[in-house]
């Protein structure tokens, strides 16, 4: 890989990680303004529910994606370090194997998160008042992101677990 084409993979692995902490910022202090405002006021303004609500799903599909870069998504590792320890080629191309598979996953994710998205377009969430599609959106841009570390994995041979 080029050290352009490097410099920019690290660029969006930095920006998803980014985001995605500050989605866990956003979430917590939510979640902490809604007790204290529970107990404090009595009541609590509807959008904080919802928009923690939607800081923990955006944090999580994007640090999905980010897993995927670093093998650090779930996986069960016994076979492959098995296979390793006998013949280190058939491990490796156990390895690929299980990216290409996980590829094709992600692929089909980004289909099917593009149709929810374009499905939910006409809602309005309840407390925000905002096109459901925006909150959606984090389906097909996650798991672009997860197949492209998936492709980059392929490509790369990179088999870190």
């Amino acid at each position: 890989m080029t050290s352009m084409a490097r410099i920019i993979i690290d660029l969006v692995d930095k920006g998803l990680r980014a985001i995605a902490a500050l989605c866990l910022v956003v979430l917590t202090t939510l979640v902490v303004f809604q007790v204290g405002s529970r107990y404090g006021l009595g009541s609590v303004p509807l959008f904080t529910e919802e928009t923690a609500r939607y800081a923990m799903i955006w944090m999580a599909l994007l640090a999905a994606a980010v897993g995927v870069r670093d093998a650090a998504h779930i996986r069960i590792d016994f076979v492959p370090t098995m296979l390793g320890a006998v013949w280190p080629r058939a491990r490796r191309i156990l390895e690929v194997a299980l990216d290409v598979i996980s590829l094709m996953v992600f692929l089909t994710l980004i289909w099917f998160g593009v149709d929810t998205m374009m499905f939910a377009a006409g809602q309005t969430s309840e407390g925000m008042q905002i096109p459901l599609s925006y909150p959606y959106s984090v389906l097909p841009i996650s798991f672009f992101f997860a197949a492209v570390f998936a492709i980059l994995r392929i490509v790369a041979g990179d088999t870190r677990p």
